[in-house]
């Protein structure tokens, strides 16, 4: 099972990768290398216990408002709900899925690609409202036709708020790095998985 889940996390990233690195090999190959441009770099900060405790507000409140989501949703099934009380021989499995196949890739195009290049035209809080809707249409595209209106307004909003959460940490904390995002969409999706695993 964690062979599938990092083979499966390893060709998503690899995916979701395709379209930024095409677009950087057309406008910025020659001005930056394709990790700093997406922000796959150390965040560059003058107080790291500054940036450790936005991510671990961030992470906390995101977490939180999160669970009362699914609270309000009901039984629906995701795709995590694969991991359901498979108990603790499904944590590599799980930290596999959470932090390379959901957490690196969604990382990567949406606040290391969209984000970036809408901050480029409109500005930080603009940019960040458009990547997070944009997030948040994607998760509800995975259950169209499967939920109620509450489900689906719940299934959008969510990722909005925390995609907001994520991009402004990214980018005013972490100086444009998408590590700090990664550490908590991570996170968060093992939280919640181990939830139901146990």
């Amino acid at each position: 099972m964690f062979l599938n889940a990092l083979v499966n996390g390893i060709i998503q990233v690899l995916v979701f990768s395709l379209i930024p690195f095409v677009w950087w090999l057309i406008t910025a190959r020659k001005k930056e290398n394709f990790f700093k441009w997406i922000g796959l770099k150390r965040p560059k900060t003058e107080n790291g216990m500054v940036l450790a405790l936005w991510i671990v507000g961030g992470l906390a409140v995101a977490f939180l408002v999160g669970q009362l989501a699914v609270l309000a949703r009901g039984e629906l099934e995701a795709a995590d709900s694969a991991y359901k009380g498979m108990g603790a021989v499904a944590i590599p499995s799980i930290l596999a899925y959470s932090f390379i196949q959901t957490g690196l890739s969604e990382e990567i195009l949406f606040r290391g690609f969209i984000l970036k290049r809408l901050v480029a035209k409109f500005g930080l809080f603009r940019a960040n409202i458009m990547q997070a809707a944009i997030f948040g249409v994607i998760h509800i595209l995975m259950v169209w036709g499967h939920v109620t209106v509450l489900q689906g307004l719940l299934i959008v909003v969510y990722p909005m708020f925390a995609a907001v959460l994520l991009g402004y940490i990214d980018e005013k904390k972490g100086n444009g790095s998408i590590i700090p995002s990664w550490i908590i969409h991570g996170s968060i999706n093992t939280l919640s998985i181990l939830l139901q695993a146990f």
